[in-house]
């Protein structure tokens, strides 16, 4: 084994973002590897940061971007620009001066595209992608000798190579490292330029090389090592040169004007004829501290402060919730989650939360008897504890599993006689009618289909059941995560009935189902986590627990689970046999209340939808039927801001679903724990999803997935566009765009928070992951102590005014 081979791979693979599979898939920042680095520096081949200049200057058009917005810009980013300027006998100011000059000198952006070794690639993706295919009737021979001894053995008969090429695999080593080694050799690889080799070949097939690198993590069956092995074997035996260790940056489609005519041109459209050469010189001197490379990012930062000062200017200083309310609702801080709570709060005795979707019970859960489960927990936890449930009636339940039992084999029969090679045509034959009788139910009315289906297949989730939370935690573990839920959220009364809603989106004929579900859930739905936290609550011994811990749930409190279907906009109260006689009108009250809140959603959501009508919302929920549908739902388009602190701040205000709101109470939290939980995960998790659609949207082609319309899935493993090449990193064009226009706009994420400076200052000072995104720009944060106090902009040296001023209304 060569030990130094295998750390200069991991060397070159540092950088690799891991792409998990479809089944699972999760926000990630596509350029996290990047986040040590200021964001203006993130560069990799392939990818822009920035939109272009004309969609800039269309922003100033329609008042999207004013000069007010350019000067903030400015200002943060290049505070040398101070003081002012005499043109013409005319006074200016610097930055007013870089204004013009941004207004007015053309750049074009770059071009991004991605290193490609045609051939090569196409060659690699088809060997990984038959490695990796899931599907049993398709399985790869030799697969468990690992991939490079694998692809040695077959490719001994592999018809695409030269037949001296296949001799020549015959003698190749028999080990992975040992091959890398021989290939490096072959190709001239100097010792001192292995890693930045290896690390250029990686940027080949990142869509497959990030799932490779999950594998690794994960599952172990495939490593980068032996896909190294055998992407730099096959380069050394048919001769293919390497790229250069640095592909060369893409060029602009035209040079900007130069920095004399700049300036010139701008003393004169302030000062005219009058301007001297030493004023042309004074301009010369403001214009190169801020030269057209840098106009993109200032454009960016102007764009999004646009959106900041307006988002800080609706921020309420209201008066807490003081009369105990009659109901409370916990959603998940989701964006989705705003217009719900919104709207349910039209009723002045309902107050509702926003927490993390997996209310704070990280679990591993199945069904009863089922045959697998699911990891419904954030990503980056590993599941200590396994959570199922126990129906109310076994007897029952066991005949409804039996019969659901059969109805799978029968599927999977169906599966493998359409899938087999030599049975899907007399397949056709025979059930050709049957299935063309359910495919014009499905495209003409898809909503009266899925009533059928439902009722000749109802589900395990019918059956009354009970988590068995008490079986998968201790009582001190229980206690623990209800003083914690409390506390992150701020709560300081119980009302009689709490619901503590999870979410799940519903769709048909969508690879990218598991991005619209609950990103805290591991991309499942949050009913399970939802469930098992109110088990929790209601246990008179943890209740018990809670009270020496300054934590009173009063003994008429109930807490009840619901998940909000993010398609329908449906709130549904799951497990209602377990609701006593005293709760039942409050759960009547709130079904009614949550329907109402829905429809007048839905009319809200159906302006944005393409193709809908607010005039008929139930075509709206009916998306998540129709298998032709390729926008059931917009997702987190949108999403621009979090807002961590109390509801009072928000409440009222339309955030038009683009906020993520973490309910907190710097009161309730005094040294601070809290506030440092929900900065360190809540927050981080938020920039993930934010970063995400951020570059799909500007990226669509490399960091993004194209569009459906031409998706293929790899079993459960990720898609390609058409039938061959490399997997899809990110979010579908339908994710953030309709034809050729954006409708999310793509900017990082604006943090909000009303607590202590001096508290959020040590919490950043001390959590390295805090610093990297605030540092160097990825994200920003804006905070005030209390609401009576002034607004303030983290910086890197520490807290200062927000500029311009910015208050509370």
């Amino acid at each position: 084994m060569n030990l130094i081979l295998r750390a200069q791979v991991a060397a070159a693979a540092h950088d690799i973002v891991p792409h998990w599979p479809l089944e699972s898939f999760i926000a990630v920042n596509p350029l996290a590897s990047h986040e040590t680095r200021p964001f203006e520096t993130a560069t990799t081949p392939g990818v822009v940061l920035t939109r272009s200049r004309d969609a800039y200057l269309a922003d100033v058009e329609r008042g999207r971007i004013v000069d007010a917005d350019l000067e903030a810009a400015l200002a943060e980013r290049v505070p040398e620009l101070a003081g002012h300027l005499t043109l013409g006998g005319k006074t200016a100011s610097a930055v007013g001066v870089a204004v013009l000059d941004m207004k007015s000198t053309s750049w074009s952006s770059p071009a991004a595209t991605a290193p490609s070794a045609p051939w090569l690639d196409e060659y690699l993706a088809a060997w990984v992608s038959s490695y990796l295919n899931p599907d049993p009737l398709w399985a790869m021979p030799h697969t468990q000798r690992g991939f490079y001894q694998a692809w040695r053995i077959l490719a001994r008969r592999d018809p695409s190579l030269p037949r001296t090429v296949r001799r020549t695999a015959a003698e190749l080593p028999a080990e992975p490292d040992a091959a890398l080694a021989w290939a490096l050799v072959k190709l001239g690889v100097a010792a001192e330029s292995v890693t930045e080799t290896l690390r250029t070949e990686l940027h080949y097939l990142p869509g497959w090389v990030g799932q490779i690198k999950w594998r690794a993590e994960k599952i172990g069956d495939i490593d980068l090592l032996s896909y190294l092995s055998v992407r730099l074997t096959v380069r050394a035996v048919l001769g293919l040169s390497l790229s250069p260790s640095s592909p060369t940056p893409p060029v602009a489609d035209e040079a900007p004007p130069t920095l004399r005519h700049r300036a010139e041109h701008v003393a004169r459209s302030i000062g005219g004829s009058r301007v001297d050469r030493e004023e042309i010189a004074a301009v010369i001197r403001v214009l190169a501290t801020h030269p057209v490379a840098d106009h993109a990012l200032t454009w960016q930062k102007a764009y999004e402060l646009h959106y900041r000062a307006a988002l800080v200017h609706s921020v309420r200083d209201t008066d807490p919730f003081t009369p105990r309310p009659h109901l409370q609702l916990v959603m998940c801080i989701d964006p989705r989650s705003e217009g719900i709570r919104r709207h349910l709060e039209n009723l002045p005795e309902a107050e509702t939360f926003g927490f993390a979707g997996f209310f704070g019970v990280p679990v591993r859960f199945s069904r009863y008897l089922a045959r697998g489960a699911v990891n419904s927990l954030p990503a980056l936890l590993t599941p200590r504890h396994h959570l199922t449930e126990h129906p109310t009636d076994s007897a029952k339940a066991k005949d409804h599993v039996m019969r659901g039992r059969s109805r799978d084999a029968l599927r999977q029969s169906t599966h493998q006689a359409d899938s087999g090679t030599g049975t899907p045509f007399a397949f056709a034959e025979v059930t050709g009618w049957l299935y063309g009788a359910i495919s014009v139910l499905r495209t003409l009315t898809p909503t009266l289909q899925a009533r059928i289906q439902r009722f000749l297949t109802p589900s395990t989730a019918t059956l009354p059941s009970n988590v068995t939370i008490t079986d998968s935690f201790t009582l001190e573990e229980r206690a623990a995560m209800a003083e914690t839920a409390v506390r992150m959220m701020g709560v300081t009364q119980f009302a009689p009935l709490v619901v503590l809603a999870g979410h799940g989106s519903e769709s048909v004929n969508n690879l990218y189902q598991s991005a619209l579900d609950c990103g805290a859930c591991g991309g499942n739905p949050g009913g399970a986590n939802a469930r098992a936290s109110a088990a929790i609550f209601n246990d008179p011994d943890v209740r018990a627990l809670l009270v020496p811990r300054g934590i009173v749930i009063p003994s008429d409190s109930f807490f009840i689970a619901a998940e909000h279907n993010t398609v329908t906009d449906a709130v549904t109260l799951l497990d209602r046999h377990l609701i006593p006689e005293s709760h039942v009108d409050a759960a009547g009250t709130f079904d009614r209340a949550q329907r109402t809140a829905a429809g007048l959603l839905l009319r809200e959501r159906a302006r944005d939808l393409p193709g809908a009508s607010p005039r008929s919302p139930g075509r709206v929920q009916g998306r998540a039927h129709d298998w032709a549908e390729v926008y059931p739902e917009l997702g987190l388009a949108g999403n621009a801001a979090m807002i961590i602190g109390p509801r009072q701040m928000t409440r009222g205000v339309n955030l038009d679903r683009r906020v993520f709101l973490h309910s907190y109470q710097a009161e309730l939290d005094l040294e601070g724990a809290a506030l440092e939980t929900i900065m360190t995960a809540p927050l981080v998790v938020a920039q993930w999803i934010n970063h995400q659609y951020y570059f799909s949207a500007l990226n669509p082609a490399s960091l993004g997935a194209g569009t459906k319309t031409i998706h293929n899935a790899i079993g459960t493993i990720g898609v390609l566009a058409g039938h061959t090449g490399d997997l899809r990193r990110g979010l579908p064009w339908q994710s953030v765009g309709l034809g050729d226009r954006l409708f999310h706009e793509p900017m990082r994420l604006t943090v909000i928070i009303q607590a202590p400076l001096d508290s959020i200052g040590r919490i950043v000072s001390r959590n390295q992951v805090l610093r990297n995104l605030l540092d160097n720009d990825w994200i920003t944060l804006t905070a005030r102590n209390d609401p009576a106090a002034a607004w303030h902009r983290y910086t890197p040296y520490g807290w200062t005014a927000a500029s311009p001023p910015l208050k509370g209304t």
